[in-house]
């Protein structure tokens, strides 16, 4: 009996989706088949027509083809109808308008062009363009006046990202802020001052930033792939976050740094095939040759536990960067894994771990926060610190007052009086705030909140509260204090003054306290000698019940602050 009439063989019709009609596409392309490539960008387009880049691809060959009036109707559809936020559609248009002759509207779109995405993938082409124009065709003093005004808010973009890259986050946003009150509609800048929120610890306000941002521009591509990573981070698993990478799955952006911030976050987000599919494009439509991108491709290969693959990645980055040392690191750990039979976890940040940058950053304490002066520019370590400070149980809180005495500069000490503002905070953790701000030497008055109200402290005070963030050290001032009431009294103060200095000076790597009347028999007998009244190290250390050796090394860590 023949097997077919049971239905046992089965004949599945061919359906050719968008992506096989972009593909071909691109092949005609680079075969310069154009009448192909049209056709088969045309049956992409009706495949998926609410695709942009789709249309944007039939707008090329239809430029290249030289009828450039049809592909502006094209390209001005998408602006119009499916992705307002294309930037590089205006590019696009001004070149199809300078080579109809019409350089009035080229000038326009290409001065659009640049207000829009001033740092963008064509920008240098687009300042050669307007240069052209001006000098070429005469273009007149709107067009410079533009141009001027521009080029001052592209500095300042400038500015404040790379404030951002230090992790200067809120001097980034002051200067966004001021950016956003005279360009309401600058959506670059209202995403930079959303990611600043965020590394600052205010999810709320990053996340109602983002979604102005999405009014304006709907698809806007950073945007989106922020607001999924608030929300992940704010653990809202819920059906927002499931829709944000249902869309960001399907998204193929043009231009390559959305294409980057789209794979990446996708990647940071546990979503790693989708990360490899767009890596992949950008590495073989594009013509950039950068390790990171090579590294990011290795990273999703392993964390799809695909370990081969990452590997040979990983020697592509090697052959790109072999000075760097960052893919020697990882292919020894890769193959260390391997030869165990074990998966590894890759970051999508190309760089080297952080305890292995940090190892090199010089004359570190035993605690290691010291390090972080060296690194005061990781934007990751101040994020860290932040979020700690905020966000963290106390322990932690503590730790992360350390860490901002030691980074010491105009973004930590506002940060620090933010945090001894906060009502959130309990009054221990506050004066622990005030003790850091006296350190790094502020003076005058400080807005603080204790006992549930706003208060003023004048710095530098004596107050007895100021050492209430650790109970020990304050108990150690107390006996002394106590002790030298009966005998001398007046020696109080100076004892309150060289104890604060000690613990100032060792903040950041504190002593471990064992025995507590070591180091009050210590501060007693330092400060009498100080004060010119010494008594002879044996008396004092019977006085508190300890050995004169564990005495004298106490007192000697304390003298030497003096």
């Amino acid at each position: 009996m023949d097997r077919r009439e049971k239905g046992s063989t089965k004949v599945l019709p061919f359906q050719p989706d968008a992506a096989f009609f972009f593909e071909r596409g691109v092949r005609f392309l680079n075969r310069h088949d154009l009448s192909r490539a049209l056709h088969s960008f045309e049956r992409a387009v009706e495949c998926e027509p609410s695709n942009a880049v789709n249309h944007c691809n039939l707008a090329g060959v239809l430029s290249e083809l030289g009828d450039f009036e049809k592909s502006n109707e094209v390209l001005q559809g998408v602006l119009t109808d499916i992705a307002p936020d294309m930037a590089e559609c205006y590019f696009y248009m001004a070149n199809n308008y300078a080579n109809l002759g019409e350089y009035e509207l080229a000038e326009a779109h290409v001065v659009k062009y640049l207000e829009v995405d001033p740092t963008g993938e064509f920008a240098p082409d687009a300042d050669e363009m307007l240069d052209v124009l001006i000098h070429e065709y005469g273009g007149g003093e709107i067009l410079r006046e533009s141009r001027r005004k521009q080029l001052e808010t592209t500095r300042e973009r400038d500015v404040a990202r790379g404030m951002l890259e230090e992790g200067k986050f809120h001097e980034a946003s002051l200067l966004l802020e001021k950016e956003i009150e005279r360009q309401p509609e600058a959506t670059a800048a209202r995403n930079n001052l959303a990611l600043a929120k965020y590394y600052l610890g205010h999810m709320e306000e990053a996340v109602a930033i983002t979604r102005q941002v999405l009014e304006l521009e709907p698809r806007n591509i950073h945007a989106l792939c922020n607001l999924a990573v608030f929300i992940r981070h704010q653990g809202r698993d819920h059906e927002e976050y499931k829709q944000l990478i249902a869309l960001l799955r399907k998204l193929m952006p043009l231009q390559f740094d959305q294409g980057y911030k789209l794979a990446t976050t996708l990647g940071i987000l546990g979503e790693h095939k989708a990360a490899y599919r767009i890596f992949l494009q950008l590495v073989q439509f594009g013509d950039r040759h950068d390790p990171s991108l090579y590294f990011a491709l290795c990273a999703a290969s392993a964390n799809m536990n695909r370990s081969k693959r990452a590997r040979q990645w990983l020697l592509e980055v090697q052959a790109l960067d072999p000075d760097s040392g960052i893919a020697d690191y990882y292919l020894e750990e890769l193959e260390r894994a391997m030869a165990k039979g074990n998966r590894m976890f890759f970051s999508y940040s190309y760089q080297l771990p952080f305890h292995l940058r940090a190892h090199g950053g010089g004359h570190a304490k035993s605690s290691g926060l010291a390090k972080l002066g060296a690194w005061a520019k990781d934007p990751g370590v101040r994020s860290s610190v932040y979020f700690a400070l905020f966000r963290g149980p106390r322990p932690t809180k503590r730790e992360a007052l350390q860490a901002l005495s030691v980074l010491n500069d105009a973004e930590s000490l506002h940060i620090l009086k933010e945090f001894v503002r906060d009502p959130t905070q309990s009054d221990d953790l506050v004066w622990n705030g005030v003790f850091v701000l006296q350190l790094l030497r502020v003076t005058g008055p400080v807005e603080v909140q204790l006992t549930g109200e706003l208060k003023v402290i004048d710095l530098p005070t004596r107050d007895s509260r100021m050492l209430a963030w650790n109970p020990t050290f304050e108990a150690i001032l107390r006996d002394v204090q106590t002790a030298l009431a009966s005998r001398d009294p007046d020696l109080a103060d100076m004892a309150y003054d060289i104890w604060l200095r000690y613990l100032m000076f060792s903040f950041a790597d504190l002593p471990k306290i064992v025995k507590r009347s070591v180091w009050s028999a210590a501060l007693e007998y330092v400060s009498r000698r100080t004060a010119g009244r010494t008594e002879p190290q044996a008396v004092v250390a019977r006085r508190y019940d300890v050995s004169v050796k564990a005495l004298a090394k106490a007192a000697q860590a304390i003298t030497l602050t003096l």
